[in-house]
């Protein structure tokens, strides 16, 4: 027998102690290492399942890429196609293209930087271009557009905790909604949604100190930067809506406005110096170059509340009757992007209601909401035979200011789907979460 006193636990010889703790940290990190694997597969398999999305959506235009163009606004797609070439032009020539030029207008000419002239895109796209030409690489473009926005979204839900499955449909209303899809018509420079999640992602991490202020500074300026030369109306919207999202954060945590504050100004500093860095230039080329204009506000545009509510003939469901009403709006293809049905906006309300006290849930809900005033523009609306003054809308107010007295406010909807999405998907989340779990013969946690 063994004597009473003896210490049964197992020694490990001496010297190897730190061996022994490597090798069972290293099995226990491969063991994480495999619970990832599956994860990153699964993100993967979304965003392979967005890029299918993306060629059924635009199936009919690959048949032929060089032959055929979008029904709607084939004015846009032309000179889509006019500014892709350019691109391809310059840098065929060893250059970059300017930013003014009297390639077009002549005598005149144009400023590049006061055009949707589509610059950065269609710079990165000239080997494609100069190969197969500008209606190839605008149908790429689009393309790309519809799945790298879903794929930009699905990864920022991801970011914040969503789970895949909910980020994964997340990402889907946004890259493939009706405001995306009405834009494809020929507007590429908004139907290219890609880097505005990417921008707000990057603006709440460093309102709310989870991001490094430096690194995501130089991250967020980089993004405009590039935004800038992609669609700066779509970076308009953008900052409109980080704007909007700062407020809702302030307004949920007033307390720690002041070390939020402290802590985020290093990094918006570092975003700024980098965007004038990279696009000073341009903004002056903008502003005080050739053809600088000053925009000035003519007149209030006024949205319509059935907008939201009627699709047009270019969604997939739709009906003869609602393809007729819509018609009778006066509003172009291309631009009726507000679109989002009576049972989604239903569910994104009473999600709202049900989840306010989730911080998640009640940022998109707020930055939705908004968005979508801001989409109703700063005119006098009528909801029937009521009369509903604009100065009760937010746009109204803002709508006069430098900068934005050009901005088409229904097109914010672009942003406001994206919200929408975002709510939509975290309040998915927390519906689950309150579901109880069943369990197998093992134990382990089954399906919901």
């Amino acid at each position: 027998m063994m004597p009473a006193d003896r210490d049964d636990t197992i020694r490990e010889p001496e010297g190897q102690g730190s061996a022994v703790a490597a090798t069972r940290r290293d099995r226990r990190l491969g063991a994480e290492a495999r619970g990832h694997r599956p994860r990153a597969l699964g993100s993967w398999l979304v965003v392979a399942c967005y890029l299918v999305g993306a060629l059924v959506v635009t199936g009919w235009l690959w048949i032929d890429p060089a032959g055929r163009m979008q029904a709607g606004d084939r004015g846009d797609v032309d000179l889509f196609a006019w500014f892709v070439q350019y691109a391809a032009t310059a840098v065929s020539h060893g250059q970059l293209p300017a930013l003014f030029t009297t390639a077009m207008n002549a005598p005149v000419g144009i400023s590049l930087m006061w055009n949707t002239s589509f610059l950065l895109p269609g710079v990165l796209l000239s080997p494609v271009t100069l190969l197969w030409g500008p209606q190839v690489s605008l149908t790429v473009a689009l393309t790309l557009g519809f799945a790298g926005s879903a794929a930009a979204l699905f990864w920022v839900l991801r970011r914040w905790g969503a789970s895949l499955g909910a980020a994964a449909l997340g990402g889907a209303v946004y890259g493939f909604s009706p405001a995306l899809v009405t834009a494809g018509l020929g507007h590429y420079h908004l139907q290219f949604a890609v880097l505005p999640p990417l921008i707000v992602d990057a603006v709440a991490r460093l309102v709310t100190g989870r991001g490094r202020g430096v690194r995501t500074g130089l991250w967020l300026g980089l993004l405009c930067a590039a935004q800038l030369f992609i669609g700066e109306e779509l970076l308009v919207y953008t900052a409109v809506a980080s704007l909007i999202l700062v407020v809702a954060l302030a307004l949920s945590r007033p307390r720690e406005v002041p070390r939020r504050a402290r802590e985020a100004l290093p990094g918006l500093a570092v975003a700024a110096v980098v965007f004038l860095l990279l696009d000073g230039y341009a903004l002056w080329t903008q502003f005080k170059g050739p053809l600088a204009e000053h925009s000035k506000l003519r007149a209030s545009l006024t949205g319509n509340l059935s907008w939201f509510v009627v699709p047009s003939d270019s969604l997939l469901f739709h009906t003869h009757a609602s393809a007729a009403e819509a018609a009778t709006t006066l509003q172009l293809p291309a631009e009726y992007m507000d679109y989002l049905g009576w049972p989604l906006i239903l569910v994104l309300v009473i999600a709202a209601v049900v989840f306010w006290r989730d911080i998640r849930v009640r940022t998109s809900a707020v930055l939705w909401a908004v968005l979508e005033l801001c989409a109703l523009g700063g005119g006098n609306l009528r909801i029937g035979d009521v009369r509903w003054p604009g100065r009760l809308l937010p746009w109204h107010w803002v709508q006069g200011l430098p900068g934005l007295a050009q901005v088409l406010p229904w097109r914010f909807a672009i942003l406001a789907d994206g919200a929408a999405a975002a709510l939509l998907v975290f309040a998915l989340d927390r519906a689950l979460a309150a579901v109880p779990r069943a369990e197998d013969a093992s134990g382990r946690p089954g399906w919901r």
